[in-house]
């Protein structure tokens, strides 16, 4: 069973209940929020919704990945075929944070490996999607807040890897690989 800790309080992930998955997203959102600081601004800044620098692009992309973090150990602890989640990262000829478009910060794709597809998978990542939503539209203004979705899962099995087929080819890419966020240990791995 996989747990996460925050303020002394564990909230496991294998019982998961849709009416506890906005308490569970509200877990992962808080804490997708404290590392989204620099180690010296954790300790330098007291923390208030308005003291968040939100418009700042790269303080968005770590809260980003925190939340995709959290998202992907949501899904995994909840359906042993998850094997791995990766972070597709949008490709941009920005050169500078401050050209970083926000609207590619909101919609991350998440690549998940899976043994099978499952439409209780692909449900689960739809509500968790709209759990986020709903939570960080709690959050001061920042470019994550207006959209209707937050999460792309792409859902590919081992099968897909193997042929080389669709999004599956891009575990394989040298140009611009994919940000693994999570794998599933081989211990954990029925076989």
């Amino acid at each position: 069973m996989m747990m996460m800790v925050r303020d002394e309080t564990e909230v496991a992930f294998a019982d998961l209940n849709m009416m506890h998955l906005q308490d569970i997203v509200e877990t992962i959102c808080s804490h997708a929020l404290d590392r989204a600081y620099l180690p010296t601004a954790r300790v330098k800044i007291k923390r208030s919704n308005e003291e968040r620098p939100f418009q700042d692009m790269l303080f968005l992309k770590r809260l980003r990945v925190g939340l995709m973090q959290g998202a992907a150990y949501l899904l995994a602890s909840s359906d042993d075929r998850v094997l791995s989640v990766y972070l597709i990262e949008e490709t941009t000829q920005a050169t500078s944070p401050a050209e970083i478009d926000p609207a590619t910060i909101a919609k991350t794709n998440l690549l998940i490996l899976v043994r099978s597809r499952s439409a209780a998978l692909n449900a689960l990542a739809e509500a968790l999607d709209q759990a986020l939503v709903r939570e960080v539209a709690k959050l001061p203004e920042s470019a994550l807040i207006d959209h209707d979705s937050l999460l792309n899962p792409i859902f590919i099995t081992e099968a897909d890897v193997v042929q080389h087929k669709g999004y599956a080819m891009l575990l394989s890419s040298a140009l611009a690989p994919p940000l693994i966020i999570w794998q599933r240990d081989e211990a954990e791995c029925p076989v």
